[in-house]
């Protein structure tokens, strides 16, 4: 009996290893930052620091008929489209950005980001690549004007 406790501890020992830590939390909010942040002020190497070169960003839009499409972005174009956007609200501190973390499970993270003046909500998926996490997909949408 002894002995399969002390094996079940080990396992659960081994479980909590690979859990979420502290470092991890705060550098996946700082990746969300950097992205956040990154595209609002047009700084494209917070963006670039941020993003994997595989990113695959999505929004679901209706046209005028109703039907349903989606459009992509790629990382490639994401660093152009910063580059040229920079909003001077942010400057003004309307840029209050809200992030939650949903999951982590060892290499892998689920966030979403929201921003209180601006109206855009991100879920995240990033990845913990070579040691850096990274955002390799964002679905997103647009929330309604106040």
């Amino acid at each position: 009996m002894k002995k399969l406790a002390f094996v079940f501890l080990a396992l659960i020992a081994g479980f909590v290893a690979v859990g979420q830590t502290t470092a991890d939390t705060t550098a996946i909010k700082e990746t969300v930052m950097n992205y956040i942040e990154g595209f609002y002020t047009a700084d494209g190497a917070r963006m670039e620091k941020a993003l994997h070169p595989d990113l695959a960003k999505r929004v679901v839009f209706s046209n005028p008929n109703g039907n349903s499409y989606v459009q992509n972005m790629t990382a490639m174009s994401l660093y152009s489209y910063t580059k040229g956007k920079k909003d001077e609200s942010v400057e003004n501190g309307k840029l209050e950005v809200t992030i939650t973390i949903f999951d982590i499970f060892e290499n892998i993270a689920t966030v979403k980001a929201t921003t209180a003046y601006f109206p855009f909500i991100d879920y995240c998926h990033l990845g913990k690549v070579d040691g850096e996490w990274k955002i390799i997909n964002v679905l997103w949408a647009m929330k309604p004007r106040k």
